[in-house]
């Protein structure tokens, strides 16, 4: 019995760390979770009408801190367009306080948008995300369009060639094929609870 209940136990766990594909369903859109600011979101009530970004972030990682600038300029072109965005730290807590790091990592970058704690991994589980940063975007419908870096330079503004995310979020609003559906995002390692 106790064998069984190891070998259950690997499945579910091998079969959450499975990243999410072109056309899957928006994960856990229904459950709860608490952001930076202690209020509670859902990412199916977070969706704006034509999609929802969902960003695993990290207050620590120098990637996410390249990045920063070039999420909020995202928030704030897209979000009038219809396309909310959401941040999910799954990182274990530290020794510091993760909603006060949240926070000031959300207030210093101008990103003004639901800041999810998930320091149990539940999200990152769901999505089988493994660093961070690392985009989803999901149309109106809650439908996987995209998946990985929000462009090709992680290093350096100056150098993106191919803006990932923007231009699957502009081909979605156009009713286009998205022609780049998964990249490799580079990042950080989500320290996820328990590993």
């Amino acid at each position: 019995m106790t064998r069984l209940l190891l070998l259950a136990a690997l499945l579910t766990a091998s079969a959450s760390a499975q990243e999410l594909t072109h056309g899957a369903a928006l994960p856990l859109a229904g459950d709860a979770f608490t952001t930076a600011d202690g209020a509670s979101v859902t990412l199916g009530g977070a969706s704006g009408t034509a999609g929802l970004v969902v960003v695993f972030w990290s207050d620590t990682c120098p990637w996410t801190e390249r990045y920063t600038p070039r999420l909020a300029s995202l928030i704030a072109t897209y979000t009038p367009a219809g396309i909310a965005f959401v941040l999910v730290n799954s990182n274990a807590p530290g020794e510091a306080d993760p909603a006060t790091a949240a926070r000031e990592t959300a207030t210093r970058g101008g990103l003004a948008v639901p800041y999810v704690l998930d320091s149990q991994g539940l999200l990152a589980g769901a999505f089988g995300v493994r660093n961070a940063p690392h985009a989803y975007f999901f149309d109106g419908g809650g439908a996987l369009r995209y998946s990985g870096a929000l462009d090709d330079s992680p290093a350096s503004a100056d150098r993106v060639r191919v803006p990932y995310l923007a231009q699957a979020m502009d081909q979605s609003v156009a009713s286009l094929p998205i022609e780049v559906q998964q990249t490799q995002a580079i990042g950080c390692t989500i320290e996820r609870a328990g590993e």
